[in-house]
């Protein structure tokens, strides 16, 4: 059977598996709503590629390098990592600040950028956000809905990247779209929690907004809250963020609510500026934490 390539939100099935994921991951569902789901995931493209990226945030909070432990426990867990970070601190000096990738530009840690592209070359020049990152001691993160993930595994493996070795390296951690903004940010705040107890100095965020193939998940109004939230995620965190709209798809009322009035930094063809439009008391009014 043809796997479905989008998730059906009036389909009584994708909302099963969107609504039991976490119990399923857990091994908490009765035999019967188990194999329901796992017939379910093999014939939803969107539902499979939701399992994957819940079961990659699972994994990267799940490993030991990104917790605590015992002083009685042995040592030796943390110290390829230790190794790793210490090789990567000797060679470059600490700074508040770190390259865009984009542009020649360097950008302070917690900044907020908005990045629009039309064409596809301009789409790569925005996945670029994360080559400086990627190997380094910084984690990199990916959202997006489907079509927009595949384009960067695309333009990654174009540039000589394997982003199944990124993900199984815990290097880069792919949140799918999902449903609303507050299980997005519930899923961004564990990332960015779990990168940084594992010795992250900087957390790379790259997101992709645009129509695809479905509605936005909950609406324009679901993604200007996000957009506020993501800013009090980072607040004081050693985190960048790249959100890249696709003007083909989106609103005009997207483009300037969500776009320009949400991001205090815009990546244009000749750098990083100063956003004109940026409304800082617009961002506010949509916090909700």
């Amino acid at each position: 059977m043809e796997k479905q390539e989008k998730p059906d939100s009036r389909d009584p099935a994708c909302q099963e598996a969107w609504k039991e994921i976490s119990a399923y991951l857990d091994g908490a569902l009765d035999d019967a709503t188990r194999l329901r789901l796992e017939a379910h995931f093999a014939t939803c493209a969107a539902c499979q590629s939701i399992l994957e990226g819940a079961e990659n945030i699972k994994r990267l909070m799940n490993d030991s390098r990104a917790f605590d432990i015992p002083g009685h426990v042995s040592r030796r867990l943390y110290s390829k990592l230790e190794q790793h970070l210490a090789a990567s601190r000797n060679t470059s000096a600490a700074s508040d600040e770190i390259p865009v990738g984009i542009t020649g530009d360097r950008v302070a840690l917690g900044s907020h950028l908005i990045y629009f592209w039309e064409r596809d070359d301009d789409f790569a020049r925005g996945v670029r956000f994360l080559y400086p990152g990627l190997g380094k001691n910084e984690h990199c993160v990916l959202f997006g809905h489907q079509e927009a993930l595949e384009k960067v595994y695309a333009t990654l493996r174009a540039d000589g990247y394997d982003p199944q070795e990124l993900i199984d390296t815990l290097k880069l951690t792919v949140i799918p779209r999902r449903w609303n903004a507050r299980r997005t940010i519930s899923d961004i705040t564990d990332v960015v929690q779990a990168a940084l107890r594992a010795g992250a100095s900087c957390i790379r965020f790259l997101g992709n907004l645009g129509m695809g193939a479905d509605p936005l998940p909950g609406g324009e109004d679901d993604v200007l809250e996000l957009e506020a939230q993501v800013d009090a995620v980072i607040h004081g965190l050693p985190c960048v963020i790249v959100c890249m709209y696709d003007v083909r798809t989106l609103s005009g009322r997207m483009i300037l609510k969500g776009g320009l009035e949400t991001h205090h930094l815009a990546v244009c063809s000749h750098g990083v500026q100063s956003n004109p439009y940026y409304l800082p008391a617009a961002g506010h009014s949509h916090r909700q934490i």
